[in-house]
């Protein structure tokens, strides 16, 4: 397997597990532990996936997720949040986006390699073409 996966995350331990165990499948790992840091990261990098913390200080999983969203190049990255509980808003947000999924911290290797790999195999998205120009915008 191939392909770049972004962490945000702010727990260390857990961080480098979940990067030990992605480059033992062959991808190409970053990570950060900050949610706007995270964001920035993947704007820079744009990742084929993210993981993402739901609980993190400053900006949280869902505001995280919401500033990847303000850009196009990248809301159309994969994401799956990582949370020890699963919460009626991410349960929303699962419903409303084909490219998001939630696995519980602590889950199986397995649970992880096939939620990855399934996110990994869908197709990449363009990002939207900007909006055109406001008749106020344009110069005669």
């Amino acid at each position: 397997m191939s392909g770049k996966v972004l962490i945000i995350d702010d727990d260390d331990a857990l961080s480098s597990l979940l990067r030990d165990f992605l480059v033992s499948k062959g991808y190409t790992v970053s990570r950060e532990a900050d949610g706007h840091a995270g964001a920035a990261r993947a704007r820079e990098i744009l990742p084929d996936l993210i993981t993402l913390d739901f609980n993190m200080p400053g900006n949280n999983g869902v505001e995280t997720y919401n500033e990847l969203h303000r850009y196009p190049e990248t809301a159309v990255i994969p994401v799956i949040f990582l949370s020890s509980t699963l919460l009626g808003l991410i349960k929303r947000m699962l419903t409303e986006n084909s490219r998001l999924r939630f696995l519980k911290k602590g889950c199986s290797t397995k649970e992880l390699e096939l939620c990855v790999s399934e996110m990994m195999a869908l197709p990449k998205l363009a990002p939207p073409p900007p909006p055109p120009p406001r008749k106020s915008d344009l110069h005669h």
